[in-house]
C-alpha cells in the first residue's frame, strides 16, 4: 500500500500532464484523483473537473472515451481504497503536493476545449458544456467510504465463516464431529 502512495507522490511531482498514451494518462489521473478524494484535498473539485474534461476532449472516439472512463474510475477507486486501508497515511504531504500541480494552470473553455499549461490546445471531438462534467455537490467521498466499509464488513464476515468452516473440517478429520 505504501508503494502505491509513493507512486502517487511520484506522479504528482513528475507526471504533470503526459503526452503518452491516452488510457495510461487517464489511469494516472485516476490514481491521483482517488488519493485527492480520500485525503479530502482542497482543490479536488477543480482537479476532477479538469481531468474529466481532458478525458472527454482528448479521446479520439466514443469507444476510447469509454475505455478511458473505465480505466480512470478503476484507478480512482483503487487509490481511494488503498488510502483507506492505510488509514489515510501521508495525506498532509499528498494534499500539499496535490494542490500545487501544474494541471491547475489549465484553462477550460465552456465548449470543452482545454489549453494545457505547456500551451497545447486540446479540442473535443464534439463541443459540450464543460460545466456539466463534474457535479461539485456530489457525495462521492461518502459513497466510496461506505462502499469500502461494506467491503471490509463482508471480508470480516467471510473470515468468520471460513474460521467456522475450518473448525468443522478439522473436527471431521479427527473424527470428533
Amino acid at each position: 500500500m505504501k508503494n502505491l502512495i509513493n507512486t502517487i507522490i511520484f506522479m504528482l511531482i513528475i507526471v504533470p500532464i503526459a503526452k503518452a498514451d491516452y488510457i495510461k494518462d487517464v489511469e494516472n489521473f485516476g490514481y491521483i484523483s482517488g488519493t485527492g478524494l480520500a485525503c479530502n484535498a482542497q482543490y479536488y473539485p477543480a482537479y476532477e473537473t479538469i481531468v474529466r474534461a481532458y478525458l472527454i476532449s482528448a479521446a479520439h472516439s466514443d469507444e476510447e472515451q469509454g475505455k478511458g472512463m473505465r480505466a480512470f474510475n478503476s484507478a480512482k477507486v483503487e487509490a481511494f481504497i488503498s488510502m483507506q486501508q492505510d488509514d489515510l497515511w501521508g495525506c498532509n504531504e499528498l494534499n500539499e503536493r496535490f494542490n500545487k500541480q501544474k494541471i491547475f494552470k489549465t484553462k477550460l473553455y465552456k465548449n470543452g476545449t482545454l489549453k494545457m499549461p505547456d500551451g497545447q490546445v486540446i479540442k473535443p471531438r464534439r463541443e459540450y458544456d464543460a460545466t456539466l462534467v463534474y457535479d461539485r455537490n456530489s457525495n462521492e467521498r461518502e459513497e466510496l467510504t461506505e462502499l469500502y466499509e461494506q467491503n471490509i464488513a463482508e471480508q470480516k464476515l467471510e473470515a468468520q465463516r471460513q474460521g467456522i468452516y475450518d473448525k468443522i473440517r478439522r473436527a471431521e478429520m479427527t473424527g470428533r464431529y
